[in-house]
């Protein structure tokens, strides 16, 4: 994975750097195999590798919607979807 799957600005840009790398992976590994295998991944790859990608922003959009609403109720709710997106990045491999 390259950096941009953090350093992009939006979750589009993140998801997008996420794709492409594992598109770039599936091609070295099918080099790497010497020309066997399947050359690029498919639905299922994509679904495994982007799931805890798109799990992650849409705790981070929870958190950015949730620091709006009311402080105690917001420190709650905080915590818990912190912990949350702790967990999914646990799961994000750099």
């Amino acid at each position: 994975m390259n950096g941009r799957k953090k350093a992009e600005e939006t979750p589009e840009g993140r998801i997008a750097a996420v794709a492409e790398s594992l598109r770039r992976e599936f091609e070295k590994a099918y080099r790497e195999r010497g020309n066997d295998g399947p050359t690029e991944p498919d639905y299922a790859d994509f679904r495994e590798a982007l799931r805890p990608y798109i799990h992650r922003e849409m705790v981070v959009f929870a958190i950015k919607r949730v620091r709006k609403s009311s402080a105690k109720a917001l420190t709650d709710i905080v915590k818990e979807l912190a912990e949350e997106l702790r967990q999914w990045e646990i799961q994000i491999k750099d």
